[in-house]
């Protein structure tokens, strides 16, 4: 009995390609948006250049052992679509693509777990169960993504602080807190590197210009009969002296009376 395999390097590639952006932007952002689907109000974000490694750590609602085991499931998400922001996972799976390891801990009460997990050949992602290192301290989740890469673009603070701005900038515009105090009745703090980003708002106008270049319409001419072309007609041979014939005229022409 034969059985279906995957090729799980080309499966995440395709996941990667599924985004517009670098592959770097689509994890830094799929890992937040997991943070704030979990109920986060402090997302803290570290980068430790000599190791490579890139730390996220929550204060959201952290996950059970059963759970934990879940997440590294492709597929496998307890996300109703439609609700929340985050995209089952994707951005912890697509970091497999840059890291040499992924460590997750998660802490929600008496649970307090922790696991390892890396891509070991195309076809094989396997993980396993390891002492907690101590990121969570009271409840929350810390995925921490050793990189292969000493020079990724997820050690810069200015790129990770441009792509939290570009992607979360609603929760760190302080006129929008109004509106969004349904969904987010805390208000969110990011930090990268020790350092909290500030609040910026953005003034405008509440009507703008828009300039439209419209394509410019042809002007039909007068439509004008075409004339036939002129063909050569034969002429009939001309009789000489004495053949009792007529003079040739030209076929199709009327001889003039006169």
């Amino acid at each position: 009995m034969g059985e279906t395999r995957v090729d799980l390097l080309h499966l995440l590639e395709d996941l990667r390609d599924a985004y517009p952006g670098a592959t770097e932007e689509t994890i830094l952002t799929e890992i937040v948006a997991n943070s704030l689907d979990s109920g986060a109000t402090t997302i803290t974000i570290t980068t430790d250049p000599t190791a490579p490694a890139l730390t996220i750590v929550d204060d959201g609602m952290g996950m059970r052992r059963r759970e934990l085991a879940r997440y590294h499931d492709i597929a496998a998400s307890t996300k109703v679509r439609g609700e929340r922001i985050g995209f089952a996972g994707v951005g912890i799976k697509v970091g497999l693509l840059v890291s040499r390891e992924v460590l997750t801990e998660t802490r929600l009460g008496k649970h307090h777990v922790a696991t390892s997990w890396g891509l070991s050949s195309r076809h094989r992602a396997p993980w396993r169960w390891v002492a907690p290192p101590g990121l969570v301290v009271e409840r929350g989740t810390a995925v921490r993504l050793t990189l292969g890469n000493a020079l990724s673009p997820l050690l810069d603070p200015g790129f990770i602080e441009g792509v939290v701005r570009r992607h979360f900038q609603p929760l760190l515009d302080p006129a929008l807190a109004e509106m969004l105090s349904g969904r987010y009745p805390r208000a969110v703090c990011f930090v990268v590197n020790g350092t909290r980003l500030e609040k910026q708002g953005w003034s405008g106008q509440d009507v703008a210009p828009i300039a439209v270049r419209l394509a410019r319409k042809r002007k039909q001419g007068r439509l004008r009969p075409r004339r036939p072309a002129r063909r050569n007609l034969p002429r009939v041979s001309q009789g000489g002296p004495g053949s009792g014939l007529a003079p040739a005229r030209p076929v199709g022409r009327r001889a003039r009376r006169g």
